[in-house]
């Protein structure tokens, strides 16, 4: 008996099935955003090292956009920016557009590039890390706050990319595992 190639059982999953893979997906996203929020504002600001304190949701953000593509990173960017701003009592939107844009180019990073190598996260994050603590900076001198720009440098910014790419590869392993799922064994592939 031939089976024509295009039947819907041999193209696409069952709706059930479908639905349940994102249902899935959906909740493993929330608790990555809910531990990311958790880790950013309950834990980085009692941890210091080099003068700097850790950017867990800058992180987590990057390693999902990696995982899962440009738009669910800028989704999970925009999410995880405004919690920590409403959480942090910050003015809400400096955190969100950051990370919706370090998100993104994660995403899109991860869509366009070859990562057989195991530095990717590890580049995305110091990248990351330098783009958004330079944004940060020129957000600063937007609003007026006058800080000198070496101070900036070698106190603020340095130290923080530093941090931030030390611990972008265990924080990418613990996302990876937690994001698992149906061929989520690398970084984002293209369908």
């Amino acid at each position: 008996m031939n089976v024509p190639l295009t039947s819907p059982s041999l193209t696409s999953p069952p709706a059930g099935s479908r639905a349940a893979h994102v249902t899935a997906e959906i909740g493993r996203l929330v608790v990555a955003l809910v531990a990311a929020v958790l880790l950013e504002t309950a834990l980085a600001a009692n941890v210091r090292v080099m003068g700097a304190n850790p950017d867990f949701a800058l992180i987590v953000v990057a390693c999902v956009g990696l995982l899962r593509g440009a738009e669910v990173g800028a989704g999970f960017g925009f999410l995880a920016g405004t919690l920590v701003s409403f959480v942090l009592l910050e003015p809400v939107g400096v955190n969100s557009f950051i990370f919706v844009i370090v998100g993104y180019l994660a995403g899109r990073y991860a869509e366009t590039a070859d990562l057989q190598s195991g530095f990717a996260p590890v580049v995305t994050v110091f990248a990351a890390s330098l783009l958004a603590q330079s944004m940060f900076a020129v957000t600063q001198f937007l609003l007026a706050r006058q800080v000198p720009f070496v101070f900036v440098t070698t106190r603020v910014i340095v130290p923080a990319v530093i941090l931030d790419t030390l611990l972008a590869a265990p924080m990418y392993v613990v996302v990876r595992f937690w994001m698992r799922g149906e061929g989520t064994r690398r970084a984002y592939q293209t369908p």
